[in-house]
C-alpha cells in the first residue's frame, strides 16, 4: 500500500509533521536501530508511524512490541490503534493475544511485557520494538534476536538514557557494532521551547537534565564507577621520567570463592618515579606512587582451594620481576585451613601474608586466627581514590583485563549488580594493602618529597 518514504506518508495522512530527527528515523533503512531520545521527543509517536508503514507495505508480517511493563509496550500499540482509525482501517485483535491488532492485509502486531522467560515462540518476525530501550531487562535483548533471523527482520531500540550498565548504553556507545545509532536531544525538538528547559536544568540539576534531554549517559546513582574513570585508567601507564633506585614491588589480593562465586586473582605492581621537579619546601626531587595492574584471573568454578597454592606461583613466575618484596592478601573468611596451606608452602611462605574478612564495621579491626577485620566500605573507598586519583593503571594487554573491566562496569555500591564481583574485590584488596603499605608514598606529608 504504501509506497513513498515514511516521513512523507506519515505528514500526508497521520495528521502530525515529522520533525528532523523524527524523519530520519522514519525514513532509515537499516536493521539495527538505536534511537537515543530526550523526554517528550515523540519517539512513540514515530516508532508506531514507522511500524504501520512497514506493516501495510508488507501484507501479513508480524511486529512484537516491548516495554519495561505492559503498559509501556501498549501505548505503543494504542498509537498504532489510533493511526488505523486516521487511515480508516477496521482491525481486530489477535485470538492468542490480548494486546493486539491485526491489519485487513494480515499484518500483526503484538504488545507483551519485557519478561524474558516469556516471549519465546514467535517466528518469522518482520520487527522487534523495544520502548524504553534502558529500562527494560537486558536478558530481553537475546531472548528476541534470534526470532529475526530467519525474517531477516528489524530490531529498534528507543530509549531515554539510564546510567552506564545496560545494553543499550552498549548499543549507543559501541562504534562499528552493526547498529545505526541515532540521537534526538531536546535542543532539537521544535515541540520543545528554550524555556522550559532552563526551568527544568534549574529544577533538576546538571546530571538529571543532562540524562533526560541531551541524551547523555550518566552515572546511575548507585554505580560504583563512571565508565569515563574506567576508561581513563585503561590508558597506557607513563611514568615520571626517571624510575626510583630499587625494585618495585608487588601486591597480590585473592578472593576465595564461596558456593557459586569464583576465587579471583589480582596482581598489582607498585611503581615509584621521580620526576623532574623539586619540592618547594624540601628541594628534594617529588615522587610518584602508582599501581600498575598486572594480571586479573578469575579461576572455574569448583576449582580446588587446596590448587591456590600452585596458581599464585604460577602467576608470580609469569610475571616480569624481579621485585624487592611480593605481598599477599586474602578474604578467607573460614577458610583457616587454606590459610595454613598458603603459610607451609616452600616458595611462598617467604612473602608477608595479610588474611582479612570483610566485616560490615567502620574501623579495621584485629580478629581471631590473627586476621583483620576490614569494614567494606573502607575497602571500597580506597578502590574508588584509586582509580578517582589517577592512582591505577589497566593497560590494554594485561591478561584478564577484559573480565574485570566487565566486573566494574556492573558493580554497584550496594552489591546488587548482575555480575560476579570477585575480581572487583580481588582488586580492591591489592590497592588496599598498597595504600596501607606505601602509605608515605601515595600521601606524603609536606616537604618530605
Amino acid at each position: 500500500m504504501p509506497i513513498q518514504p515514511a516521513s512523507a506518508w506519515a505528514a500526508a495522512h497521520l495528521g502530525f509533521t515529522p520533525d528532523r530527527r523524527q524523519a530520519e528515523f522514519l525514513d532509515l533503512a537499516h536493521g539495527r536501530i538505536a534511537l537515543c531520545t530526550s523526554r517528550q521527543s515523540g519517539k512513540t509517536q514515530a516508532a508506531a508511524a514507522k511500524a504501520l508503514h512497514a506493516a501495510l507495505t508488507f501484507p501479513g508480517t508480524l511486529y512484537l512490541l516491548f516495554g519495561p511493563v505492559a503498559r509501556q509496550s501498549g501505548n505503543l500499540l494504542q498509537r498504532i490503534r489510533t493511526f488505523c482509525s486516521l487511515l480508516g482501517l477496521r482491525t481486530k485483535s489477535d485470538p492468542d493475544h490480548d494486546n493486539s491488532v491485526v491489519l485487513p492485509n494480515g499484518s500483526r502486531f503484538v504488545a507483551l511485557p519485557g519478561v524474558p522467560d516469556n516471549v519465546r515462540g514467535f517466528a518469522a518476525v518482520r520487527a522487534v520494538i523495544i520502548d524504553e530501550a534502558a529500562f527494560v531487562d537486558d536478558r530481553i535483548y537475546p531472548a528476541v534476536s534470534p526470532m529475526l533471523a530467519v525474517s531477516n527482520g528489524s530490531l529498534w531500540a528507543l530509549s531515554t538514557p539510564n546510567g552506564q550498565t545496560n545494553v543499550f548504553y552498549d548499543l549507543c556507545n559501541t562504534p562499528a557494532n552493526g547498529w545505526a545509532v541515532l540521537r534526538s536531544p531536546a535542543v532539537e525538538c521544535p515541540r520543545i521551547t528554550a524555556d522550559f528547559l532552563a526551568a527544568e536544568r534549574a529544577l533538576h540539576g546538571e546530571n538529571l537534565f543532562a540524562q533526560e534531554y541531551e541524551c547523555a549517559f550518566v552515572s546511575a546513582a548507585l554505580q560504583f564507577l563512571d565508565r569515563a574513570v574506567i576508561a581513563r585508567a585503561r590508558q597506557p601507564y607513563q611514568p615520571l621520567p626517571k624510575p626510583c633506585f630499587g625494585l618495585n614491588e608487588l601486591f597480590i589480593g585473592i578472593d576465595v570463592g564461596k558456593r557459586q562465586d569464583h576465587t579471583a586473582i589480582v596482581a598489582l605492581e607498585f611503581t615509584l618515579s621521580q620526576s623532574a621537579q623539586r619540592d618547594p619546601v624540601s628541594f628534594n626531587y617529588q615522587t610518584q606512587a602508582h599501581l600498575l595492574l598486572r594480571s586479573a584471573e578469575s579461576l572455574p568454578l569448583g576449582s580446588d582451594h587446596l590448587d591456590l597454592p600452585s596458581r599464585i606461583r604460577a602467576l608470580i613466575a609469569a610475571l616480569p620481576g624481579p621485585y624487592k618484596r611480593i605481598n599477599l592478601i586474602i578474604d578467607a573468611t573460614g577458610e583457616s585451613t587454606l590459610i595454613e596451606v598458603l603459610r607451609r608452602d616452600r616458595a611462598l611462605n617467604q612473602y608477608p601474608l595479610t588474611p582479612v574478612a570483610i566485616t560490615s564495621g567502620h574501623q579495621t579491626t584485629i580478629l581471631s586466627g590473627n586476621y583483620k577485620g576490614l569494614p567494606r566500605p573502607d575497602l571500597l573507598t580506597r578502590l574508588r581514590t584509586a582509580f578517582g586519583t589517577d592512582r591505577i593503571s589497566l593497560p590494554p594487554a594485561t591478561p584478564g583485563l577484559a573480565e574485570l573491566e566487565k566486573e566494574l562496569i556492573a558493580f554497584r555500591s550496594d552489591g546488587q549488580q548482575p555480575e560476579h564481583d570477585d575480581l572487583v574485590f580481588a582488586l580492591a584488596l591489592a590497592v588496599w594493602l598498597a595504600f596501607n603499605d606505601k602509605k608515605s608514598d601515595f600521601y606524603p606529608e609536606p616537604g618530605r618529597r
